[in-house]
């Protein structure tokens, strides 16, 4: 089973909401069941190290939770940390090609055994540049990946509030928000990944607060400006 050549995949391509393509890896149903069965092993030590600001693609009961529902906790957990802190500075970002990113370094933190390695290996061969996007399994192992910047912005003061790689930080003043954001982006590299300076974005107030995490422009006297903040 374990020299066993992969399948053929079936590549599809998906418009994102931003304007972009993104190319989903449907694999072999033998090569999905098998990645499955390697990947299940990890889930209980890669569960442990996620915190509760950690919404999507969390595993209970041996199954991803449903994508919409755990969106809109992801926004509501958001809004009510912006609610609740005085003198809110928010910083939302991502992670470049955050799972295409995904190389040596990156699956190198996982305690992946010989025969999960081998199929990863495989599936570059085959093609796949990181983790192929698409695969449930791929999406666990990318958020214990990503469970490391997680910590290091929580040690710094604040952990993101992480749907997938978009993250926001919600901050009391700029000075604690660009500790934490700056933590998170050193601890990106690394694992050879980067934050996306072109999706950076931070605001100072409520009102531009919200307007950042629900996507719009903000509209307070704060504005939202552009671009990585460097920790003072």
């Amino acid at each position: 089973m374990r020299d066993r050549p992969l399948g053929p995949i079936r590549w599809e391509r998906h418009a994102t909401p931003r304007g972009g393509e993104r190319r989903i890896a449907r694999l072999d149903p033998r090569d999905e069941a098998r990645y499955r069965r390697l990947v299940a092993p990890l889930v209980p030590t890669i569960e442990a190290s996620l915190g509760s600001r950690a919404f999507a693609n969390r595993v209970v009961d041996g199954r991803i939770g449903p994508w919409a529902r755990d969106r809109r906790a992801w926004r509501r957990e958001a809004r009510c940390a912006i609610a609740g802190c005085d003198d809110v500075v928010v910083v939302v970002s991502d992670v470049r090609d955050c799972y295409g990113a995904m190389g040596e370094r990156a699956i190198g933190v996982l305690p992946m055994g010989t025969e999960l390695e081998v199929f990863i290996h495989a599936l570059r061969d085959a093609g796949v540049r990181g983790l192929p996007v698409g695969p449930e399994p791929s999406a666990v192992l990318a958020n214990g990946i990503l469970a490391i910047p997680d910590g290091e912005a929580s040690a710094a003061g604040c952990r993101p509030i992480r749907w997938v790689d978009d993250v926001v930080f919600v901050a009391a003043g700029r000075r604690s928000a660009q500790r934490a954001f700056d933590a998170w982006r050193r601890a990106l590299d690394p694992l050879g990944l980067e934050a996306h300076d072109g999706k950076t974005r931070w605001a100072h107030g409520r009102i531009g607060a919200a307007a950042l995490v629900d996507g719009r422009a903000a509209s307070d006297p704060g504005g939202a400006s552009r671009g990585i903040i460097a920790a003072p």
